[in-house]
């Protein structure tokens, strides 16, 4: 069972062809996850807070329709978090957020689940990243919880970075953040911009001294995305030496790419959560991996975020709609 926490919010879509009228699109990088998740058949639980206003109702039923598990989702009572995206004449967006006190970050201890919760659920990891983990108050009390069964061990840890810049983060601020979830994370899911951002750095820097820092001396497993150009995987090898594969990606006609990072994230932990290599001990099971096994989960999970691109909007695929694809291919 994988545990999904953070943000499920409305993306108010401004119709180009009819200024003023827009269209309320459930979004979240979370969200999102957790409905890749549910498509492609694995057993998860997202854990949200939706709001009780009629956006939350809008939310729920988005999740409900798609099987998401919601069991121990929050009724809040504070309103949902809003994104509207507005298209000039040119088709270019600009975007504004509400999300001061709003449903999504308003984390108490007391909401998430306990250890025998987490015990009953048969929870193998907790995914999380963006703006769930950006956001407070709930962004500290998240990541407590997330520490403890980081040191017990538990779980299996999974930090999709994920940045959003255009709500004005500060960038020193923002990278400490990072770095110190990514301390008591086991995967790590990146794209190359997120990292740019984060370390101001020039398009194509190179980015693997920053990525092996993260990795340390530890099990720890980091995936890059690099739009077009693929997957970059990094993990240390049984004797300690560095080793990074990269994956390419389908060449394909891209309709936009929202919510390609978080299809991807949602089937590599699909497919590890597959061969029962999420759960107690994480790094123990994530190093009785081989590179060619991980390899594999990499190119389908990529397959997987390229079908999403050739859609509008976050609609990951379903587990058929993979397999019809990578048939075709293979």
């Amino acid at each position: 069972m994988i545990l999904v926490i953070g943000e499920a919010l409305i993306d108010l879509i401004e119709n180009r062809y009819q200024p003023g009228a827009f269209n309320a699109i459930v979004g979240g990088a979370n969200a999102n996850v957790s409905i890749a998740l549910a498509r492609r058949g694995t057993p998860q639980q997202f854990l949200a807070r939706l709001s009780k206003d009629g956006f939350g109702k809008l939310i729920r039923a988005k999740l409900e329709a798609n099987h998401v598990g919601l069991d121990h989702a929050i009724s809040a009572d504070e309103q949902t978090t809003l994104v509207t995206v507005s298209i000039d004449s040119h088709g270019v967006p600009s975007y504004s957020f509400y999300v001061n006190g709003t449903a999504d970050w308003g984390w108490t201890p007391q909401e998430l689940p306990t250890d025998a919760d987490l015990d009953n659920l048969h929870a193998t990891a907790i995914q999380f990243g963006c703006l769930g983990m950006a956001m407070g108050p709930g962004n500290l009390v998240i990541e407590d919880w997330a520490r403890e069964h980081f040191k017990q061990k538990s779980v299996t840890i999974s930090h999709d970075i994920n940045m959003r810049p255009a709500l004005g983060f500060e960038r020193n601020h923002e990278r400490l953040r990072v770095e110190r979830i990514n301390d008591i994370s086991h995967v790590i899911k990146a794209s190359d911009e997120d990292i740019e951002w984060l370390y101001d750095l020039e398009p194509g820097t190179d980015i693997d001294k920053i990525v092996w820092k993260w990795i340390g001396d530890s099990g720890r497993h980091v995936f890059i995305t690099r739009g077009g150009d693929g997957v970059s995987t990094y993990r240390l090898g049984a004797d300690g030496s560095k080793i990074r594969f990269d994956v390419p990606s389908r060449k394909i006609n891209v309709v936009d790419t929202v919510g390609a990072g978080d299809t991807f994230c949602a089937n590599l932990l699909g497919q590890l959560s597959d061969v029962d290599a999420l759960g107690t001990d994480p790094f123990d099971r994530l190093q009785n991996l081989s590179d060619e096994v991980l390899r594999e989960f990499v190119y389908n999970a990529g397959i997987a975020a390229s079908i999403t691109c050739e859609r509008a909007g976050a609609e990951p695929p379903t587990l058929a709609d993979l397999n019809e694809v990578l048939a075709s291919i293979n």
